[in-house]
């Protein structure tokens, strides 16, 4: 399972590249007007995932021009990337994925979101990588994933799935993800509390204290540190915390029986 940096700024970027695996998922939403740092970083050989950002743009009241979005990812040269995704209707998303094939020659990673029908995931089976959607601060998340999961296991099981934003270590451990992006990694900074992998398999949430206390002990020297220093070091145990935890699933998934996702669970 691979663990993308979902990142916004080059401090987290520079984070990331102090680790073996240079993985950062960029939103378009935010480096739309970057093209030549995203192309910089995929010479740097980083493993980038671009997202258009549509749920950003969307919040945000902004709306992306698909065509735009495409010239960015051609001048950039990704390899992985989603296709515009239009929120709530997966028709309209599938028309965009289309056009970019068609008119952009483009090979985006389709997306299935959250609230969409079951039927709407037939066509994606056509590809081999899609990405999941809508996740965040969804409720019903395990029942739709069950759904989701249940029917890729019966019809495709060879197919790539991306998880837009979802490092919940229990959901990551449901289901055989092949990739993940998340930005919790720095929680500690946002909201004041952070998570680590502290025994190689499970997470323990700490406050700012605790978890500076907990790192010191690991030989972490944060005398005469800004907030901004102190603040990428949380960053970067943490997210290679998430790169571990993905590690070990891996291994686990290769010998895992995921037959509880495709049993019949309702009766009506």
């Amino acid at each position: 399972m691979k663990y993308y940096n979902a990142v916004t700024g080059f401090d987290e970027i520079d984070m990331v590249g102090m680790q073996p695996k240079k993985r950062v998922l960029c939103s378009y939403h935010y480096y739309k007007n970057k093209p030549n740092e995203v192309k910089q970083l995929i010479k740097n050989k980083f493993d980038v995932f671009i997202d258009s950002g549509a749920f950003s743009a969307k919040n945000s009241g902004e709306k992306i021009n698909i065509d735009q979005y495409c010239e960015f990812l051609k001048f950039t040269q990704a390899i992985n990337y989603a296709t515009l995704d239009v929120i709530g209707n997966a028709k309209a998303t599938l028309n965009n994925h289309e056009y970019m094939i068609k008119e952009h020659n483009l090979n985006p990673i389709p997306a299935f979101h959250m609230g969409s029908r079951i039927d709407d995931l037939k066509p994606l089976l056509d590809y081999n990588y899609i990405a999941l959607g809508g996740l965040v601060f969804s409720a019903g998340i395990t029942s739709h994933c069950d759904e989701v999961w249940s029917y890729i296991l019966k019809n495709k099981p060879s197919l790539k799935v991306h998880g837009f934003g979802l490092t919940n270590i229990e959901l990551m451990a449901r289901y055989p993800w092949y990739s993940v992006d998340s930005s919790s990694f720095k929680s500690c900074k946002r909201f004041g509390r952070q998570n680590i992998l502290w025994d190689g398999i499970n997470f323990e949430t700490f406050t700012e204290l605790e978890y500076q206390q907990y790192l010191s002990e690991l030989g972490v020297n944060f005398d005469n540190l800004d907030n901004k220093q102190k603040y990428k070091i949380y960053d970067y145990y943490s997210s290679v915390s998430y790169a571990i935890y993905a590690a070990h699933l891996t291994e686990i998934n290769k010998y895992k029986n995921f037959n509880y996702l495709t049993i019949q669970q309702k009766l009506f």
